[in-house]
């Protein structure tokens, strides 16, 4: 586990090459650029990119009911005219969706008044129409006495009343207010909503049409995203008249072949050292057994460029809180099949193949937790068969489980502190962790020694601890009475953290709780079913198995939730909060796509 060195790169050639010399750093793959001009504007002028709206349109595509036979030869295909009319046909199609949604409505609102048009308002007097939907309940509220009104329709609940006046009626005229029909006749509104119908297939056919470039659109979008990423790129860098500069991080250890590379695109290329102003970002290296622990390190936080790499503990750690928490051999063995079977999903990327490492691992101890625990599907192997003799932990044996995970959240912290005091270089850096150290082992000792020299070495441990922590509580210098005064304030201020030491440590105990629960709610679900068999003769079977299918789907859903989430706070909650001392940013290589077929 090691957090790459790196340099600063700067490379200067003529504006003309700029395209040229960025298009080779995107192969090149491994530089992390650094933005040397504010171009916001410009970068939200074109935010998304042709990448962006290719993925846009493919998935449009894709999404189509109705494929045609792909094209598998480019001869014909332009990328930038087919994403543009696959986005306007999705545009123009939900366009004539939302219109006949809407005339539908206007059909039905209309309907109940008949097939009429407004007349010249010299040919009724200058009178107007007014329309009013009135329940039944309320019609005889109606005062009639001095108005022209009609009633145009009825159902079982309403009436239709249109009310003949020059001016708007008053609010207390009629019991409802008034509903407004708009200036479009039945028949209009009919007739524009067959047009639209009639574009909407239209519409449907040019995207059906469109689906034949599918597959040779998929091709291209890794070389859309790139283009989308140079022109971006090309915003952000220093240019003067005629000359540029793309200044970047790159690894130390690629000096080389970058200095071959600008010399072949006949750039200079000037390499810079780090000062302590810089705050390069952080680029981790694992073996490849490993490399996943790098995923769940950065899903949460990036140790900064001058801390440590976690990967490695993280990997290992949250492997085997996952497999305490799931704790069932049947479970773990399920699911590996599974996984078994699905494979090949797996295979189409980097990520996706150490994620299958990664999973593959965490149901080995999900199984490995199981067989120690002996559970199988909840059910406990028969008393002296060879599985039983594999049962060497007992869950329900509460004083010994919480001796373990207990034992097992102190050595995660001391090893987290241990690590931090080895990469640290200042006195309060290195020995502040070791203190630590001392008050959790201390701690530990005291409880599982009783009765043993383990308790009287554990308190002192504890004392030498507190000491320690406190006298490296800073690295101020003592030269006064004030600055005494602050040393030792900031040495009763470091103290504070032991209630933090305490209650990370008895946090790991959710180890034991959830890995219980889950065992309880597995045993239940069996019991359960085994009560609805004897209940129910004959069709109780049925209903037996699908309450166990049902129950134990749900149960190993809970447990894959709870392992994944409680077996990564462990990590980077308890963890980090005494491994690691600086938030860093994740190196990001302006590279080229993998392209997928």
């Amino acid at each position: 586990m090691t957090i790459v060195p790196l340099v600063k790169v700067n490379l200067v050639g003529i504006l003309d090459d700029k395209e040229k010399v960025l298009e080779a750093a995107q192969v090149f793959g491994t530089l992390h650029l650094i933005a040397l001009t504010s171009a916001q504007k410009e970068l939200e002028a074109v935010p998304a990119g042709l990448g962006r709206e290719a993925v846009e349109a493919l998935r449009w595509l894709m999404d189509c009911q109705a494929q045609r036979r792909p094209v598998t030869e480019p001869d014909d295909f332009h990328l930038e005219e087919v994403v543009d009319r696959t986005l306007k046909n999705r545009k123009a199609l939900k366009d004539c969706q939302d219109l006949l949604a809407k005339l539908d409505r206007r059909i039905q609102d209309v309907e109940p008044w008949g097939d009429f048009s407004f007349s010249e308002l010299e040919e009724i007097g200058h009178n107007r129409l007014w329309f009013y939907v009135v329940p039944h309940s309320k019609l005889k509220a109606v005062d009639t006495s001095d108005k022209v009104l009609e009633v145009v329709h009825q159902d079982r609940y309403r009436s239709y009343v249109v009310l003949l006046s020059p001016e708007e009626p008053a609010v207390n005229a009629m019991p409802v207010p008034r509903t407004h029909v708009g200036s479009a006749s039945l028949s209009q509104l009919k007739r524009a909503y067959e047009k639209a119908a009639i574009d909407l297939e239209e519409l449907e056919l040019e995207r059906q049409s469109l689906t034949k470039w599918r597959y040779i659109l998929a091709r291209n979008l890794a070389a859309a995203r790139d283009l989308s990423a140079r022109q971006r790129a090309a915003l952000e860098t220093a240019d003067s008249e005629r000359i540029f500069m793309l200044q970047a991080w790159a690894r130390r250890d690629q000096v080389a072949e970058i200095q071959e590379l600008s010399a072949k695109l006949g750039i200079a290329a000037v390499f810079e050292d780090l000062s302590e102003e810089d705050r390069p970002p952080t680029l981790l290296e694992n073996a490849k057994a490993l490399e996943a622990g790098e995923d769940l390190v950065e899903f949460y936080q990036t140790p900064g460029y001058r801390d440590w790499d976690p990967s490695s503990v993280v990997y290992v750690s949250f492997i085997i809180f996952f497999g305490m928490i799931m704790t069932d051999a049947g479970y773990g063995l399920l699911l590996l099949a599974l996984l078994f079977l699905f494979r090949k999903r797996f295979t189409g990327s980097e990520l996706g193949r150490r994620m299958f490492r990664m999973f593959a691992w965490l149901m080995v101890s999900t199984t490995a937790f199981g067989v120690a625990t002996g559970s199988y599907f909840g059910v406990s192997p028969p008393e002296g068969s060879f599985l039983a003799h594999l049962k060497v932990l007992h869950l329900k044996d509460v004083d010994t489980m919480m001796k373990i995970t207990l034992t097992i959240g102190v050595v995660h912290i001391v090893l987290a502190n241990l690590l931090r005091a080895f990469h640290e270089k200042t006195p309060s850096g290195r020995y502040q962790p070791v203190g630590w150290s001392l008050v959790a082992l201390g701690g530990l000792a005291t409880f599982l020694g009783q009765g043993t020299l383990f308790a009287t070495a554990g308190p002192v441990s504890i004392i030498v601890g507190l000491l320690t922590v406190g006298f490296f509580g800073s690295d101020r210098k003592v030269e006064s009475v004030k600055s005494g005064g602050l040393r030792l304030f900031d040495g009763l201020a470091a103290l504070a953290r032991i209630v933090n030491i305490f209650s990370d440590v008895l946090s790991y105990m959710r180890l034991f709780a959830l890995g219980l629960a889950a065992a309880s709610l597995a045993e239940t679900i069996n019991s359960l079913s085994g009560q609805l068999n004897h209940a129910v003769p004959g069709i109780g079977l049925l209903i037996a198995l699908l309450v166990l299918s049902i129950g134990h789907a749900i149960n190993i859903g809970l447990g894959v939730i709870a392992g994944f989430v409680h077996g990564l706070r462990l990590n980077v909650i308890e963890f980090f909060n005494w491994g690691l001392k600086d938030e860093g940013k994740p190196f990001r290589p302006f590279k080229k796509e993998e392209t997928r077929l």
